[in-house]
């Protein structure tokens, strides 16, 4: 009988973000309305922001700075690199980005810098480009496990467009069976440690150790797919798998450090047991 459950596993993932990624700009053809797989799976819900180029010519706003304080535009998400500040419309000086002002282009706000070249209280004139954000389930759909999107038929994608992607791959989510899986040889190896009178023990410790185990057999697993023929080619392939399976002998290491003190006598008579 297993000690740990599924929902302990996942929720101990959870907790301590084992895996987490965040995804920025990932670009994806959707054709027709068949779903198309992203780089990831096991997508954070509702962690996805669709986005795409539709604005050729820039948007032109007049800003009035007060002290430091940063100044909202009119639109968020500004696409990277589109947008110009200068000190009138005539382009008179073009100030520079983190030397005279920062943006924030997720929320789309912009913040004069005390030591760069604006004047305190000055009027400037800004430009910039933004993404069209498109809704889920109005756009588009999006299976979060197995990590794939499709266009919606009567939404506002066009068949053949390219769009954008931010989204967080939390491997707290992966699919139900992996877990189940994992759990099942580290109940193996835990059955094979300790001593069979603690076999039916509730003793907290013994749960903590085989979610350990598992969840060090799921890092070695995200290792060895990390270098799989798909992604042998990706220069963070080599990276991302020494990572997962430092985390994953991590994870083995304190398992059997609390094992330990349940392990059965080496050399030992078992207990005779009823035929």
């Amino acid at each position: 009988m297993p000690f740990t459950t599924k929902e302990i596993v996942k929720q101990h993932i959870l907790d301590h973000h084992i895996g987490s990624t965040n995804i920025s700009g990932e670009a994806l053809q959707l054709t027709g309305t068949e779903f198309s797989q992203l780089e990831k799976r096991m997508i954070l819900q509702s962690s996805e922001t669709v986005k795409a180029k539709e604005h050729n010519s820039p948007v032109q706003e007049d800003i009035a700075f007060s002290g430091d304080e940063a100044v909202g535009l009119s639109h968020s998400k500004l696409m990277p690199e589109s947008v110009v500040v200068a000190s009138d419309s005539s382009l008179g000086y073009i100030y520079t980005e983190n030397l005279d002002y920062q943006i924030d282009y997720d929320i789309g706000s912009i913040r004069r810098i005390s030591a760069g070249s604006i004047p305190e209280n000055a009027n400037v004139v800004v430009w910039y480009l933004y993404y069209r954000i498109y809704q889920r389930g109005v756009d588009y759909d999006i299976d979060y496990q197995k990590g794939a999107i499709k266009r919606r038929l009567s939404g506002a994608i066009e068949a053949g467009q390219w769009i954008f992607m931010d989204y967080t791959a939390e491997y707290g989510s992966l699919d139900d069976g992996a877990i189940d899986n994992a759990i099942a040889e580290a109940g193996e190896q835990v059955s094979s440690f300790i001593d069979e009178t603690y076999r039916d023990s509730a003793d907290r410790a013994l749960v903590t150790a085989e979610t350990y185990l598992a969840v060090s057999i799921i890092c070695r697993i995200r290792a060895m797919e990390s270098i799989s023929p798909s992604k042998a080619r990706s220069t963070s392939a080599a990276g991302e798998a020494q990572s997962w399976t430092a985390i994953s002998d991590m994870y083995r290491k304190e398992g059997y450090n609390i094992l330990s003190r349940y392990a059965g006598a080496i050399g030992s008579f078992k207990s005779p047991s009823r035929a």
